[in-house]
């Protein structure tokens, strides 16, 4: 009788033990899934981001076939005023990380609505996915985020949990990116005095677009500055994406 007892005890043991074990494989499996899900997030923001800039460059090197004529400065001063993605904070969205994409018409390097007409005057373009909504997730000045014609998924900190973005390489100290009606990376600033000095080709270089989510990892993009080819390159491992910067491979979070 008292053997018995005894087993049944050391069952027991044994199934509390089994218990626990599973319990700490759970937790293991569960960081690890955190974690791949926040990197996940991070991966489809920065192709979100790739997709709107291919699109972007389709625009840049159609834009001519649609100039309007009433459009004084983008007609005679083109290299003023070319298609836009542009990265902000702004107050209408609590400073949190959001883009934009819009056509300069004026040339005064914002995204402007339109103050009579929004079909005609509106610089935004219209999203992609939804002819209804704008790419545009809210702007001081420009547009509320809780207008019916802003989209979300512009808020990359909302929806992809990306808290910074930085421009490296030939677009260093920028927060646009805008291509040349023969897809090359520009920078049609304001102060341009002719088509070409602002082509960033020149530099020789790539421009590397780093973003950071709000847990600290990092992705870069990269754009070649002459052929407007921009890709995501691959990780070495899962923490470790390497690139070409300086004529050196380094990691995207060293650069």
């Amino acid at each position: 009788m008292k053997k018995n007892i005894k087993l049944k005890a050391l069952n027991k043991a044994f199934t509390l033990l089994e218990l626990v074990l599973v319990i700490f494989i759970l937790g293991i499996i569960i960081s690890i899934a955190k974690i791949n899900i926040k990197q996940d997030r991070l991966i489809l923001g920065a192709k979100q981001i790739l997709n709107d800039i291919n699109y972007l460059r389709n625009l840049a090197m159609m834009q001519e076939s649609f100039r309007n004529s009433d459009l004084a400065v983008a007609k005679r001063e083109w290299y003023k005023s070319r298609w836009q993605l542009y990265f902000i904070k702004s107050a209408a969205t609590d400073y949190e990380q959001t883009y934009t994409i819009f056509l300069d018409k004026n040339g005064d390097g914002n995204a402007n609505l339109g103050k009579t007409d929004i079909n005609i005057d509106r610089e935004i373009a219209i999203d992609i996915l939804n002819p209804k909504k704008l790419m545009n997730s809210g702007q001081s000045g420009v547009i509320d985020k809780n207008d019916e014609k802003v989209t979300k998924r512009f808020n990359i900190f909302k929806t992809f949990d990306i808290e910074k973005v930085e421009f490296k390489g030939s677009c260093s100290g920028s927060t646009r990116i805008v291509f040349d009606e023969m897809g090359r990376l520009y920078s049609p600033l304001k102060n341009s005095k002719s088509p070409y000095d602002k082509n960033l080709a020149k530099s020789g270089k790539n421009c590397i677009i780093r973003l950071t989510s709000k847990y600290k990892r990092q992705i870069c993009i990269v754009i070649d500055s002459l052929s407007g080819y921009t890709y995501i390159p691959k990780f070495s491992n899962f923490n470790n994406q390497l690139l070409i910067y300086n004529e050196k491979t380094i990691e995207c979070s060293k650069i």
